[in-house]
């Protein structure tokens, strides 16, 4: 079985140990590993739960591998972890990934995690439930509110209200945790905003959808990636190709057998299985294909998110 653990002054020695590594693509120290020991950073949230259903089906044991499952508090940090070679392989976002990319950072996408996916849409922009505001033009003057400005959902929302008509320009876009959403839409704080399981389904009778932005970026893209660094990979090859191999295998359990993945999911995260059975799962990848990532690159590069384009043929691990 994985050991699962959660270490606050870890979590922070391994954000100061890979700052300076950010800062500098030649200062990484080799990562050691057995040959079937590899240490995987996951953030406690649905899109990255593959591990996790992994160990739990056994799926890492009858590949032969001894997974150590760390819990990080965001991609953006499991990301750094990687980078500063205290994880093997760990979560990121697309758009962090590109930015790291970019300044020369020795870091590569080694498989598809989570993905929006157009007819699984999990992330609406909610009004409250008597609110006049019907569409994406009602909503200029207005506010709205987003949980990352600088990253997917600022870029969704903008994306959505141009295509609906409107003058982003003329929008106040700014972050609030889905945890307050709603009662921010109640007090009349936000005209909109964007409002994630599992707050959706908790103040549904309070709520109710006028879009879904993240379409107005792709039909499906990627919204979490595993990713490893090319010099771990190249000193451990056999163990990141079976670690692959069993996350796509995980990702097709999980995608033919949500009912059971939601059971475990409740499991993992101590959530109410009745509440998560009436969710939108979200799907997974099963390999990696550019016309899943390239578009975000894109829209990220436009919304000057990224200081210069990426292929995200050059993201991928071969």
């Amino acid at each position: 079985m994985a050991s699962y653990r959660m270490s606050r002054s870890s979590a922070l020695a391994t954000i100061g140990a890979a700052a300076s590594v950010l800062g500098s693509p030649h200062g990484a120290r080799a990562q050691t590993a057995s040959a079937t020991d590899i240490s995987i950073g996951v953030v406690l949230a649905e899109p990255y739960m593959e591990p996790y259903y992994a160990d739990s089906l056994g799926f890492f044991k009858r590949a032969g591998l001894n997974p150590n499952i760390q819990v990080f508090p965001n991609a953006s940090i499991t990301l750094q972890a990687v980078v500063g070679n205290a994880l093997a392989i760990g979560t990121a976002n697309l758009i962090q990934l590109a930015s790291a990319f970019n300044r020369g950072v020795d870091v590569t996408i080694v498989a598809a995690g989570g993905m929006f996916t157009s007819d699984q849409t999990t992330i609406p922009l909610c009004v409250s439930k008597n609110s006049p505001i019907q569409s994406a033009k009602d909503l200029e003057g207005q506010t709205v509110s987003v949980t990352n400005l600088a990253g997917t959902e600022g870029i969704a929302v903008s994306e959505w209200l141009k295509a609906g008509g409107a003058d982003p320009q003329r929008v106040k876009i700014f972050e609030i945790p889905f945890a307050q959403v709603a009662p921010a839409l109640a007090r009349g704080t936000v005209a909109a905003g964007l409002l994630g399981e599992p707050f959706t389904s908790e103040y549904a009778a309070d709520v109710r959808a006028i879009g879904y932005p993240y379409a107005a970026i792709a039909p499906a893209f990627y919204t979490g990636v595993w990713v490893a660094r090319r010099a771990y990979l190249a000193a451990h090859g056999p163990v990141a190709r079976k670690l692959v191999a069993t996350l796509y295998a995980t990702a097709g359990w999980a995608n033919t057998h949500k009912a059971d993945a939601a059971a475990l999911f409740a499991k993992m995260s101590k959530r109410d299985l009745s509440g998560l059975l009436s969710q939108t799962r979200i799907p997974f990848g099963t390999s990696l294909d550019v016309r899943y990532a390239q578009p975000l690159l894109d829209k990220a590069f436009a919304y000057k998110l990224l200081d210069r384009p990426v292929n995200a043929k050059d993201l991928f691990w071969t």
